[in-house]
């Protein structure tokens, strides 16, 4: 018996290890099933005589960063009843399979946490096998979460897939902070067909999107009872950028003014209690020589306190007054703006009964850009939403542990 070794277990107990040769590089297994009879699949008799044997090559796990290879006997039994020739069930690698069950399942770990590329580099397979893996972890732990539930609260945003204009649109249930599903396109026809499949519409009391028309269309056709909320910080945003396009307009060609509101253009930007006490004097010499900017500035700012109120009432009084001093301004950069308070009136004021913003849902289309600048972009929709919708599990490691007890 060799006394220069240790024995390190495979940890497979359904098979018996029948030879095992440690070489440089990787190890050599020979291995066969424990079981001496099995069940017929046609007629369900127990039977044990054995017709012939093969020899199969699988891939394991590493030991000890090596490779393990098994060399599988693979026995085909003859039934003593219905005399039916079958191959014995082969449950640690499955029908088919080239590699173990639970060494698929570590290949899919591995690659949600860098690029295909690198984990099969790392674990000598090609790149196919473990893009299925990944595939494949995604859709159990996805259908051992269960089907999903219709929330209460809904949220609708679009994310770059591929310049020029191509985009997807991210359905995100803000109840859970998950993301329900990702269609192609930022269209209405796609979002309609999600929509009109939840169970329960009934139940969605509001949604949250930014103002684009045919997600407002969408949701009026397959979600009649629920409000439509325009998010606050894309409103907010659009008074910045009238605010900025009328800064832009100021400079001019003058160096003076140029280099003066250039200079300014962040502090106009900033929140009024983020200021410091330099920059509201700095400020305040600016609008003496631009009043035009000073009026644009304080808009702004009402808007950021308007909602912070919580009474419908007094807010939609209060968004009359804007809607009167911005047609009252005469200024070319509110026409925009003042179209907007007109068109999305309702929707805007429905975030006083509800709420909700698409805060969530635009970290979540952050998380998909680092995704797809990890995998230097994506040209299978099919593998891209499967990647997507594996950020729902808070932790990866923990999401995967069931599939490998």
């Amino acid at each position: 018996m060799q006394d220069d070794c240790i024995v390190v277990a495979l940890e497979l107990l359904q098979l018996k290890i029948l030879d095992q040769k440690e070489l440089k590089d990787h190890f050599e297994i020979s291995v066969i099933y424990r079981r001496e009879a099995v069940i017929c699949p046609r007629c369900g008799q127990l039977t044990n005589k054995e017709h012939d044997r093969r020899l199969q090559w699988k891939q394991d796990r590493k030991l000890r960063d090596k490779t393990v290879f098994l060399w599988l006997i693979k026995r085909r039994f003859r039934c003593l009843w219905c005399n039916k020739v079958f191959t014995e069930p082969d449950e640690v690698f499955g029908l088919r399979r080239r590699s173990s069950e639970r060494f698929r399942e570590y290949l899919g770990e591995e690659g949600l946490h860098q690029t295909i590329r690198r984990t099969a580099q790392e674990e000598g397979v090609g790149e196919g096998l473990v893009r299925r893996c990944v595939a494949e972890g995604i859709g159990r732990s996805l259908e051992a979460k269960g089907v999903t539930v219709t929330p209460e609260f809904i949220g609708l945003d679009e994310f770059s897939v591929r310049r020029p204009r191509l985009y997807h649109t991210s359905i995100c249930n803000l109840d859970k902070g998950e993301v329900m599903e990702v269609v192609e396109g930022q269209g209405r026809e796609k979002v309609e067909d999600y929509l009109s499949k939840l169970p329960n519409q009934d139940k969605v009391k509001a949604v949250a999107m930014d103002m684009h028309e045919p997600f407002r269309q969408a949701v009026e056709m397959t979600l009649p009872g629920a409000k439509i909320v325009v998010d606050k910080f894309h409103l907010i945003k659009h008074v910045n950028f009238v605010l900025d396009k009328l800064r832009v307009r100021l400079q001019g060609n003058s160096k003076k003014d140029k280099k003066l509101l250039f200079e300014s253009r962040y502090k106009l930007l900033k929140g009024a209690e983020k200021l410091t006490g330099e920059e509201r004097m700095k400020l305040k010499e600016l609008f003496q020589s631009y009043p035009s900017l000073q009026e644009a500035w304080i808009l702004k700012e009402k808007f950021r306190v308007w909602y912070k109120g919580t009474d419908r009432r007094k807010a939609e009084a209060k968004l009359n007054q804007f809607a009167i001093k911005i047609e009252n301004d005469r200024l070319p950069e509110f026409k925009e703006l003042a179209s907007i308070l007109t068109n999305w009136r309702e929707e805007i004021l429905n975030y006083f009964d509800y709420p909700i913003t698409n805060g969530f849902v635009e970290g979540k289309n952050n998380r998909i850009k680092v995704i797809k600048r990890i995998a230097y972009g994506y040209r299978n929709m099919g593998n891209f939403r499967l990647r997507i919708l594996a950020t729902n599990f808070k932790d990866q490691r923990l999401a995967f542990s069931h599939l490998l007890t």
